[in-house]
């Protein structure tokens, strides 16, 4: 899903500000497991990247890989004038952030180093999860046929996260950008049926969806029931499920 959502962003990123081997130097904060290092290196062999993300597992994660090209460094991207964890102002020709940005307190600080770095004309690329997203909507919905008055709690660290095409472009205006470009971008969720997504759901060990099910406060075997319901008779079976992003680009 993420890489999905991540090759989409490469693709329109690269159609405004073209990467070139020789010349491009990519920075990705909060790489993950590095979707936007792989989706590069597959169609532009040769950029140069610099995977970055605040836990060191993540970037273990994309050292494994050993993708051509491409350092790693475990860097907090909300520290101001980060010279030491992000480089010198003026470095990269395109920064990305995919589905990070709501998971800190402090956005504005991330965008604004990410403004520091590029150089002028630079891209920024970012990657929001939209105001859809099926996995958390199917367990609101099959809690609340249990008890009524159950609210899912916020995934993000601040409730009012940007997850709007207008929130992103404002915030992009905010620190600096200019020439914005947003879509909403839908991703399939797929699974092959009911039981397929209940193992991932019960199994996938996320610290949200660990959350998410600790907040229910009735019977989990009665959770678990309704769940496999709602799957059967709101989502096809566990094949209708769907996630909205939204995807915002923008120049320095």
């Amino acid at each position: 899903m993420c890489r999905r959502a991540a090759e989409q962003l490469v693709q329109k990123s690269h159609a405004v500000h073209p990467f070139h081997p020789q010349h491009s130097h990519v920075l990705d904060i909060g790489t993950g497991t590095g979707a936007i290092p792989c989706s590069i290196v597959r169609r532009f062999p040769g950029t140069r990247i610099l995977a970055t993300d605040i836990a060191p597992g993540m970037v273990a994660a994309v050292d494994a890989q050993q993708l051509p090209n491409v350092s790693t460094r475990v860097v907090d991207a909300s520290q101001p004038n980060n010279h030491a964890g992000l480089g010198p102002s003026a470095t990269f020709t395109h920064a990305f952030s995919t589905f990070m940005i709501m998971f800190t307190l402090t956005p504005l600080a991330v965008l604004g180093e990410m403004h520091r770095v590029l150089r002028p004309d630079g891209l920024i690329g970012l990657a929001l999860w939209g105001s859809v997203i099926g996995p958390n909507d199917l367990w609101e919905e099959a809690c609340r046929t249990l008890d009524p008055s159950y609210k899912l709690p916020s995934p993000f660290a601040d409730p009012n996260a940007w997850r709007t095409c207008p929130e992103a472009e404002a915030a992009l205006r905010e620190v600096g950008f200019r020439d914005i470009r947003t879509e909403v971008y839908v991703v399939p969720f797929e699974f092959e049926d009911t039981a397929a997504y209940v193992r991932f759901w019960y199994g996938a060990k996320n610290p949200v969806s660990d959350r998410f099910r600790e907040s229910f406060t009735g019977d989990q075997e009665e959770a678990k029931k309704a769940l496999e319901r709602v799957l059967r008779e709101r989502y096809d079976d566990a094949t209708s499920i769907v996630v909205e992003t939204v995807l915002a680009i923008g120049r320095k």
